[in-house]
């Protein structure tokens, strides 16, 4: 009898894991991505309990995430599925979004103010979006720039601009809800009074729509001059103590 018991109980415990294992890939969990480069002043928020704090190479953003560069400074985000921003300076953005196993269901970037560029790779479900107070951007397997709150005599302009290298997007105005598609070699203007039109790009347009890292728009002045300021690097070896408590150990370095 005892021997039965124990069997039902682990043949139980079984169908049990069994279960959870085949639910938990179906399940929706938030999107994360990862900061890859990080050069000069970038710090990250992680939501409404934490304040600001540095951002270095390998930290994970999960959804809900600020990043803000400063003046000089440049960051690189990547998703899963190699999809790559290219935080500018001066640029605030956020990340949201879903993932079911691993087919990403939604991703959104907002951005207050600032610059990125952006490579995103064409998914047959997902539609990429970028989103600002203005504006917002539909892409899918989309290469191009986003810039908002454009700066122009010195003064910041209510303008948002798409700009797309290769692929297709639809750009949508939140103030008139307006649309107009943007192909490539085009640039999208949304602005603040409600109007949207579409053009063929400048040549510093289509410059700022790369996301190539030799790129100058993709370069800080240090970069650019060979200047003294690296990229900060961290390796995290998890581990235990004497004690079997976990620790973790730190390595930072700079190249």
């Amino acid at each position: 009898m005892k021997r039965m018991y124990i069997i039902v109980t682990v043949l139980s415990v079984f169908l049990l894991l069994l279960s959870v294992a085949w639910q938990n890939p179906q399940d929706k969990r938030d999107i994360q991505a990862y900061v890859v480069k990080v050069v000069n002043k970038v710090t990250k928020h992680g939501g409404p309990t934490k304040g600001w704090s540095d951002a270095i190479t390998s930290d994970r953003l999960k959804a809900g995430y600020e990043v803000r560069t400063e003046g000089g400074s440049l960051a690189i985000i990547k998703f899963q599925d190699d999809s790559k921003l290219i935080v500018r300076q001066k640029s605030i953005v956020s990340i949201k979004g879903q993932v079911q196993g691993k087919q990403i269901l939604d991703r959104t970037v907002h951005m207050t103010s600032g610059n990125m560029a952006f490579n995103v790779k064409k998914s047959e479900k997902e539609q990429f979006r970028f989103s600002s107070p203005v504006s917002v951007a539909s892409i899918r397997g989309t290469e191009g720039a986003y810039i908002v709150g454009q700066t122009g005599g010195g003064m910041l302009i209510d303008q948002d601009l798409l700009i797309i290298l290769q692929g297709l997007a639809d750009f949508l105005n939140l103030r008139s809800d307006k649309s107009v598609q943007v192909g490539t070699g085009q640039t999208g203007l949304a602005d603040g009074d409600g109007n949207i039109s579409s053009r063929q790009s400048t040549p510093d347009e289509k410059g700022q729509g790369s996301s190539d890292s030799s790129n100058p728009n993709n370069q800080t002045d240090e970069d650019q001059q060979g200047g003294s300021q690296k990229a900060k690097h961290q390796l995290r070896i998890p581990g235990v103590d004497k004690d079997g408590n976990p620790k973790t150990v730190i390595i930072e370095w700079e190249e």
